[in-house]
């Protein structure tokens, strides 16, 4: 059994125990997109699921920020908080520019070349940065 799917179990069950309704409510969304991608026979990683479940979360917030939907958005970000304890610790701001300034000058990209970037960028940094956060930033350096 691999290491997050044990934690997730366990903080479930105590989740359960303390009567957590939410906690309970999103560590068994969880435990539920794993087993669905186990049984859908692709390879996956763990670690992948509560980050693709985060994702969501954060577009499902946004959709209600534009709505003005606040209560919603409240109940959600209760639920991102959740999920991000089972994420990697995130890339602090100042590392990743140090690697998005790193990448730049060593490799002379033009505004034109922000894809090539980025896919540099995010095949160095790997799961610990924010792609939204890596866009952001090469944008603004490149143009």
């Amino acid at each position: 059994m691999d290491d997050l799917l044990k934690d997730l179990t366990d903080k479930l069950k105590a989740a359960m125990k303390a009567q957590d309704k939410t906690r309970t409510s999103v560590l068994r969304m969880v435990l539920a997109e794993i087993k669905v991608a186990e049984k859908s026979g692709k390879d996956f990683k763990y670690s992948d699921i509560p980050k693709s479940y985060a994702k969501k979360l954060k577009k499902a917030i946004d959709e209600y920020k534009k709505l003005g939907s606040d209560d919603n958005v409240k109940a959600l970000k209760e639920e991102l908080t959740i999920v991000e304890e089972f994420l990697p610790e995130q890339m602090s701001d100042e590392e990743l520019t140090k690697v998005v300034d790193e990448v730049l000058s060593s490799n002379n990209f033009t505004g034109s070349d922000m894809g090539k970037a980025m896919g540099l960028i995010m095949k160095k940094c790997g799961d610990v940065v924010d792609g939204k956060k890596v866009q952001a930033l090469v944008k603004e350096k490149l143009c």
